[in-house]
Order: C-alpha cells, then structure tokens, then sequence
C-alpha cells in the first residue's frame, strides 16, 4: 500500500508540474522590462508589453520621459515566421508631434519593401508616456504566433545617436499566439 500511495503521489505531482509550467506558444500577453541604460537620452525605453490577439499585435512601449518636441523614433519589429532568421516586419515611427509611420517588410533588418497599404497606428501618449504601436492580422499574413522587439533611436544633439533595444540587441521576446 505503501508504494501504491507514493507512487501515485509521483504520478500526480509530475501532471501538476507539466500543468504548472508556463507555455510561451500559447501566452497573449508579455512584458519586456528594459533596464535603464540610456540616461543621455530622456526617450529611454522602460518597458514593452505585447499583446497578440485575433485581430492584431499591439506593443505598448513605456519611456523615461516622452515629449512632444524631441529627435528620437522607434522601430517595431515583429517576427512572424519560426523558420526564417529575424524579423519580417518593421513599423517605424518619430516619436515627437507631427511626425509620420509606416509599415513594411524587412530584410536583414531593414525596411526592404515600399510602405504596407493594410491597418496599423501609432499613438503618442506623452502624459503617459507611452507610444502603442497596432498592426493588423491580416498586415501580417495571419500568423500563427509573433514575437515582438523594439528599437529606440535618439539623435539628442542632433548628430551623436544613442540607440536601446528592448528587450536586448536584436533580440525577441518569447512567441505569442493569439487569442
């Protein structure tokens, strides 16, 4: 009886162990923390948080300190296919009043395609500051699980740039299905 109960008392906290471990494959929401590394730059990124849903990939990037009047831009990249080596999307975007976004294909991590006619936005929230970048679905091609990395890029005297990653160079967070 002994090694019936312990046995099954293995067998049961094995299930619960497989039970309790996160599944990144099938996860809707991440947040990326970025350490504070940039300070000559006020745009530092804080944080990323990514949301894949059935509709769209949102990445709400927080910062230091957003203005409305500043030389900084941020490019999104997404990575929608497992079997190809980086992104294949970038939305690049200036972070200040005024200034324009677009969408396109990317090829060794650069803008390789004319900007994407499909859905996306980009909205500055300065008192919050955040900027929340949405891209469509169906811009992406519907993928099944995407990953998300941002670049902030700051030329803060107008010639030297101070570059920060999230969640690191080049670098994704985990792949996220949608839901």
């Amino acid at each position: 009886m002994k090694h019936t109960t312990t046995g099954l008392g293995l067998a049961l906290a094995s299930v619960l162990a497989v039970l309790a471990v996160p599944t990144a494959a099938h996860a809707t929401t991440q947040t990326l923390p970025d350490a504070a590394e940039t300070p000559e730059s006020r745009t530092d990124v804080l944080a990323t948080t990514v949301r894949h849903s059935t509709t769209q990939v949102v990445a709400r990037v927080r910062f230091e300190d957003l203005r409305r009047r500043n030389n900084a831009g941020l490019s999104t990249y997404v990575d929608v296919d497992r079997g190809r080596r980086g992104p294949e999307y970038v939305l690049n975007t200036g972070l200040s009043a005024g200034t324009d976004y677009q969408l396109a294909r990317v090829r060794r991590w650069q803008a390789s395609s004319t900007p994407l006619q499909c859905e996306h936005s980009v909205r500055l929230r300065w008192r919050r500051e955040v900027a929340v970048v949405r891209i469509s679905r169906d811009c992406l091609r519907d993928p099944s699980s995407a990953r998300v990395s941002v670049l902030m890029t700051d030329l803060y005297d107008g010639v030297h740039a101070v570059v920060d990653w999230s969640p690191g160079t080049r670098r994704f967070g985990t792949w996220l299905a949608p839901s």
